[in-house]
């Protein structure tokens, strides 16, 4: 089975290494326990939700309800993201609600859920020319690109990608967090979300499912997150 995503480590990273993504371990070690093998691909955001809607592969990772409405979905979350601002660590700027994002060149990241009032606010025609919609094959390093050339003032981005992304390539001195996105569950949870036209959707979603009930029990989740600096959602929020 074929599961396909846009780069978004560490949720999913580098196909065919030894860390390919805590979601993809996930995913690797759920059909594992069915005897069927995990092929993981990277492609454009937009394109693999395209590509899984129509069946062409099985499923995609790291989707929110939202992004994905018709899809088939696991009762239970593969994990939770949270999205922040984040420019050059000389910038004043920090969110303080929409009304902060007035006269602020803002970059986000097309296909991507960010909450109700995010998305009006990037979708409002009065706002086009402030908001900039990356797409392509690397959106993130398009991106920093701009907010380092001045292009835009703030990038939107998951955290957890973020530092990633900036741990990876040494600039740690060079962005900064400059507020949070409160979202309802229902935009921060994300899934492994399988094809409204796959035969066996129903299937995989019960595996999965089954896997993280399973592993969050016997402590394995917790072993496969803390390989990528990430704590438990679930038992943190319930602390």
């Amino acid at each position: 089975m074929t599961l396909v995503a846009d780069s978004w480590c560490p949720y999913n990273c580098e196909p065919g290494s030894d860390a390919p993504g805590f979601m993809v371990e996930i995913a690797q070690r759920a059909f594992a326990e069915h005897g069927v093998e995990v092929n993981y691909r990277i492609m454009p955001w937009l394109r693999a939700l395209h590509a899984v809607q129509k069946g062409t592969f099985d499923g995609v990772i790291g989707a929110s309800k939202v992004e994905a409405p018709g899809f088939k979905f696991p009762a239970i979350a593969q994990g939770q993201m949270r999205n922040g601002f984040w420019v050059e660590n000389s910038s004043n700027w920090s969110y303080s609600g929409i009304s902060s994002l007035r006269d602020l060149r803002l970059g986000v990241i097309g296909g991507y859920s960010y909450g109700e009032q995010i998305e009006a606010y990037i979708h409002d025609q009065v706002n086009a020319s402030r908001v900039t919609i990356l797409s392509g094959d690397d959106p993130l390093l398009r991106g920093a690109s701009m907010l380092i050339r001045k292009r835009i003032d703030a990038l939107l981005e998951d955290e957890y990608v973020m530092r990633h992304w900036i741990s990876a390539n040494n600039f740690q001195n060079r962005f900064v967090l400059a507020g949070s996105v409160q979202n309802t569950d229902m935009f921060s949870e994300v899934y492994i979300a399988f094809s409204p036209a796959g035969a066996r959707s129903d299937t995989y979603t019960r595996w999965i499912t089954e896997y993280m009930n399973e592993a969050r029990h016997t402590g394995e989740l917790a072993e496969i997150l803390h390989k990528y600096g990430i704590d438990d959602w679930v038992i943190d929020s319930s602390n």
